[in-house]
């Protein structure tokens, strides 16, 4: 299976991107480029980020993630309602949380083991937020 970064914004405002394999550095800029689209739309979201199958990133795609968040830091705070993180390899998780201990996420983060709890935690952020109508919406969606 080759590598893959997809996203679905077919449930707006819940963002899911899916991360399959190892991505190129290519690939991994295209990746941080769409991300900063989303933040630039202006709408408040939430994110659920499907690493499942993610291959472990190199040195330099963990480096550039770290300092695109700095970047972003300000428009994830205002925006980004929150993030799920589908983590279920000890590799991923132990890499992730050696990097959130030094630069932690400028927005609420939860690491989850699938798909429905991702979005039960994003769902529950949205209503915090009073996006009532979306989370409706995206309950009866995945059937929850």
């Amino acid at each position: 299976m080759g590598a893959s970064i997809t996203f679905d914004d077919s449930h707006w405002p819940l963002l899911i991107s899916r991360f399959r394999g190892a991505a190129t550095d290519s690939e991994y800029e295209e990746y941080l480029a769409r991300g900063t689209a989303y933040l630039q739309r202006g709408d408040l979201y939430v994110s659920v980020l499907d690493m499942g199958q993610l291959v472990m990133p190199t040195v330099a795609q963990r480096q550039r993630q770290a300092e695109w968040v700095l970047e972003h830091a300000a428009l994830m705070r205002e925006r980004l309602l929150g993030c799920a993180l589908i983590i279920t390899s000890p590799f991923v998780r132990l890499a992730l949380s050696a990097v959130l201990h030094i630069r932690p996420l400028p927005t609420p983060y939860v690491t989850v083991h699938d798909l429905a709890g991702g979005v039960r935690w994003t769902a529950a952020q949205l209503e915090s937020a009073g996006l009532l109508e979306a989370v409706g919406r995206i309950r009866r969606d995945f059937g929850l």
